[in-house]
């Protein structure tokens, strides 16, 4: 009988232990596909287009909105991560949307229409807080299309 206890201990130690393995392998696989499907604009803390601050630096989150751009599948991505995404997020992916498919800008602004916030800005070295709503519209308006459209040069970055 003692034999036969210690060898069903064995197998459930075994089991768990896999499970565990399998569990952390799965955890390894997803994660690094979250954070890739994030590109640090989906926790954006502040919507700047253009050169910011002092040295006229491009903002983290301008950054990140133009790297998913450059991607073969920017509309998915964008789209993806809009129900997560901060209220500033959300105003990248509204513009990103809006300049690569107008459908998909159309869906994701129909599910922001309820927003009432304020977000963080940053124009030139001037930071306030600006109503969503008033930003949606410059969106809308085409007022941001020139900032992406112009090319950086790779110091300024």
């Amino acid at each position: 009988m003692p034999r036969d206890f210690a060898g069903r201990c064995v197998i459930a130690y075994m089991k768990h232990w896999i499970l565990g393995a399998m569990a952390l392998l799965f955890l390894a696989a997803v994660c690094p596909l979250r954070a890739e499907r994030i590109d640090g604009l989906e926790t954006a803390g502040s919507f700047a287009l253009g050169g910011v601050g002092v040295a006229g630096t491009m903002s983290a989150g301008e950054r990140a909105l133009r790297d998913i751009l450059k991607q073969p599948d920017a509309v998915a991505r964008l789209e993806a991560m809009l129900p997560l995404a901060s209220a500033a997020a959300k105003l990248y992916v509204l513009l990103g949307l809006r300049l690569r498919d107008r459908a998909a800008y159309e869906r994701a602004l129909e599910k922001c229409r309820a927003i009432d916030a304020k977000v963080e800005t940053a124009r030139g070295c001037m930071l306030s807080r600006e109503s969503f709503r008033d930003l949606v519209k410059e969106i809308e308006n085409g007022q941001y299309d020139s900032f992406l459209a112009r090319e950086w040069p790779k110091d300024a970055r």
